[in-house]
């Protein structure tokens, strides 16, 4: 980049470059989508702004999903995912990727959280042949609670008090690491706050499908009425560091 010179300027662009070897400050300057947490190498990204795109999506019950132009983080969409009006109804969006190298492995959604949400789930799925290991953390709004599901224990509550996401009106980012070789967590993050999961394993599960790792965003609904939310920036990192 050109020396006193703004990033996009286009006076003397062509004399005294410097180097920037610092990919953070890089990602700060372009606007990386994992600019929030800068850390991490971005593997996949989807922002849905050239439509809904190779992901998979899985209705049960009522429920239904649309690109949505009246809500979004990054123009011009985001993804609506609405369930039925039923307590059984539910409605997720995943994406299939081949596994990265190295282990730690983090997966990242926005969310902006509408009516009756019941639970909301991010997953990161690690498929080994044999075996479906899965991170996944909940934000369970009626509770206000944030949890990670551990392997032996099951559900346990990370935070008793997060904000009522539902009526902030804002795209909340969720975040889980893991260590893919060990099948142990990292770290979760629910906005800019960070919490040491380390104590916990990826849940455990047969399953003989091909190999692969895939992110997934489920939502559940509170009763008998639907639930909403607008999913965008659905990413996935490697080469996380260990804090």
């Amino acid at each position: 980049m050109g020396k006193d010179h703004p990033d996009w300027g286009g006076v003397y662009n062509d004399t005294q470059f410097y180097p920037l070897f610092d990919m953070a400050e890089l990602a700060a300057r372009l606007g990386s989508p994992i600019t929030y947490d800068r850390r991490g190498a971005l593997i996949w990204c989807y922002d849905f702004s050239h439509g809904i795109g190779h992901v998979t999506l899985n209705t049960t019950l009522g429920a239904t999903y649309a690109l949505d132009a009246t809500y979004w983080e990054r123009p011009p969409f985001s993804l609506k995912l609405i369930t039925g009006a039923n307590a059984l109804s539910q409605v997720y969006v995943a994406r299939r990727l081949s596994t990265p190298q190295p282990d730690l492995v983090g997966a990242q959604v926005s969310i902006l959280f509408g009516d009756n949400v019941d639970g909301c789930y991010l997953y990161l799925d690690h498929y080994t042949g044999a075996l479906r290991r899965y991170a996944q953390v909940q934000v369970d709004l009626p509770n206000r609670d944030f949890k990670v599901y551990d392997k032996d224990t099951g559900s346990v509550t990370l935070n008793t008090d997060i904000p009522d996401l539902a009526s902030a009106a804002y795209f909340a980012r969720l975040k889980v690491v893991a260590d893919l070789n060990t099948h142990k967590y990292v770290r979760a993050l629910l906005d800019d706050n960070e919490y040491d999961v380390s104590a916990y394993e990826m849940g455990s599960q047969a399953d003989t499908t091909a190999p692969r790792v895939e992110l997934m965003v489920l939502l559940t609904n509170n009763g008998a009425t639907e639930a909403v939310i607008y999913v965008d920036s659905l990413i996935l990192t490697a080469a996380e560091p260990p804090n």
